[in-house]
């Protein structure tokens, strides 16, 4: 199985990827809507079947935009090239059957071995990223996404993210993201195998993805923010560790400080954080 990682992220199949891409996801939403025109968030809680307990969000799934023919006018969602079918119009003859990347990346195709989870349920990822969840969903951090248009989140993932993608050769899928939220420098909350690291920087947001691989050691080259370990960033394409803007001098790092020799430098978009450098 390949790795899943965000963008600075990826699940991997036998041949494809499932990355986080940076910024992060939001997390602890309750993605259990229907297409239609959403709710009003709640408190959010535990979570029921459909859905992932937590913090509550905007509301319900909503549909894209469309064109002529029902076909979506984004474009953002991925760059395999359409050839028997669309990607988010899931548009194949078969109604049980999912339009999906070839393993390649090469062009669209239709097939079957699609299960019956909704949009939010909890999965188990296989090789192939199928299986479990329905026609034109995939499993990605254990929740049953959509494929999404990175420039209109909510109108796939309600109050998530579009920051998941998945690689197919040279081409990528983006997906919804439902990870769970997570507390930085404590990450107790996150699932074993996965680890909390901050994702989305103007929301001070961090989230619980999986170690891509066998991780990349701190001030080593980085592609993905989960190449990198527990509380660190892929920073300008070097893991470094996120610090506390107020107090990394007398904190260690991991715990809001930084290695010796290293400075706290503090990141665009919010006045909490920062990462560590020489």
């Amino acid at each position: 199985m390949s790795p899943i990682r965000l963008l600075s992220l990826v699940l991997v199949s036998l041949s494809a990827g499932l990355f986080l891409g940076c910024p992060g996801t939001d997390g602890d939403n309750d993605p259990s809507g229907t297409a239609g025109t959403g709710g009003v968030g709640g408190a959010g809680g535990a979570g029921g079947a459909g859905g992932v307990g937590g913090i509550g969000g905007a509301g319900g799934m909503t549909t894209s935009s469309t064109g002529a023919g029902g076909t979506p006018t984004c474009t953002d969602y991925s760059d395999v090239p359409e050839v028997d079918c669309n990607l988010l119009a899931q548009d194949c003859e078969d109604p049980n059957a999912s339009c999906r990347p070839s393993l390649d990346g090469t062009a669209t195709v239709c097939e079957g071995g699609a299960g019956i989870k909704g949009v939010g349920a909890p999965c188990t990822q296989t090789p192939s990223g199928l299986g479990e969840c329905g026609v034109g969903l995939y499993c990605v951090f254990g929740f049953c996404s959509p494929i999404c248009c990175q420039s209109a989140p909510e109108q796939f993932c309600g109050s998530a993210q579009c920051n998941v993608y998945r690689s197919y050769g040279q081409s990528r899928l983006w997906l919804c993201n439902f990870a769970k939220s997570c507390t930085l420098f404590d990450g107790k909350e996150c699932p074993d195998g996965h680890q909390c690291r901050l994702s989305i920087v103007n929301q001070d947001l961090s989230l619980c993805a999986p170690l891509a691989g066998a991780g990349v050691a701190e001030g080593e080259a980085c592609d993905d923010l989960n190449d990198c370990g527990a509380n660190q960033r892929c920073e300008a394409q070097i893991c470094r560790y996120t610090c506390l803007v107020d107090g990394a001098q007398n904190l260690a790092p991991g715990s809001g400080g930084c290695p010796t020799g290293q400075t706290c430098n503090p990141l665009p978009g919010t006045t909490t954080y920062g990462f560590c450098s020489p």
